[in-house]
């Protein structure tokens, strides 16, 4: 494998290592310290100890792994791209789910590394996302294509069904597992507006029963499934988002009555 361009006497790279795994941490934390143009600031064993730890520290990239306790590497890269736009991520981790790491490099993380893979190529991505600012693995290729492809495949089923903005979210909560009052509540409809947009959503795509329709919808790309977790912090970014609208129209309302 060709190594980073930026892999040069002049260029240093300072790292934080972030693992819960004792064993695999020191490992990783020795053999960067044996690499001479890399310097290991600090370590940490959970994203809640590297954040209380990073405003001490001056560095440029920081190795996550994805998979830990108090505080996953998911949770830490939000705060990091929120309050150290300017510290870049790496994330690790033992999976290479597609979807998985598709929104991590939407949610700001610059490369994503199996732990399997080479010492070599960990060196390198640190070099090219400090220097070139992202590094590109197998896995981030699949998972960019395979996110690329979901797309094409939504906006034509979309097309070909005929499905509203509506209907298309009413589908979203439906295979999210939300009963007909749920999403009636959220929608501001009623529960028998609801059973009819699902009886037609079940002729649309050909399902005959709820369970045929969320598998067929993520074959036509028409939902892509998500943890629970994720769910939970979509629905609560929601509440966030309407507070803050809400806000927004009585401070706008206030300073119109004072004007």
């Amino acid at each position: 494998m060709k190594k980073s361009k930026y892999r040069k006497p002049d260029n240093n790279v300072r790292v934080a290592v972030v693992e819960d795994h004792t064993v695999v941490k020191q490992a990783l934390v020795l053999m960067l310290k044996k690499e001479p143009q890399v310097v290991v600031a600090f370590h940490a064993e959970n994203g809640e100890e590297f954040l209380a730890k990073l405003p001490n520290h001056d560095i440029d990239v920081v190795l996550l792994d994805l998979d830990m306790p108090v505080m996953d590497g998911r949770e830490t890269l939000k705060v990091l791209r929120r309050d150290f736009p300017e510290v870049k991520a790496i994330m690790l981790s033992m999976h290479e789910d597609p979807w998985i790491v598709s929104e991590l490099i939407r949610e700001g993380a610059r490369s994503f590394l199996k732990k399997n893979c080479s010492f070599d190529e960990m060196i390198d991505a640190l070099f090219n996302v400090k220097f070139k600012g992202s590094h590109t693995t197998e896995v981030v290729e699949q998972a960019l294509f395979s996110e690329h492809e979901f797309r094409i495949k939504n906006e034509e089923s979309v097309i070909r069904l005929k499905l509203t903005a509506r209907n298309q979210l009413i589908l979203k909560l439906i295979c999210d597992g939300k009963t007909s009052e749920q999403i009636a509540s959220k929608m501001n409809l009623s529960k028998k507006s609801i059973d009819a947009i699902r009886s037609d959503l079940l002729k649309r795509i050909g399902a005959k029963n709820p369970i045929e329709l969320v598998r067929k919808s993520i074959l036509l790309g028409l939902y892509k499934a998500r943890t629970d977790a994720q769910i939970e912090e979509e629905e609560n970014l929601e509440i966030l988002e309407k507070s803050e609208r809400k806000r927004s129209r009585l401070n706008d309302s206030s300073n119109e009555e004072e004007e």
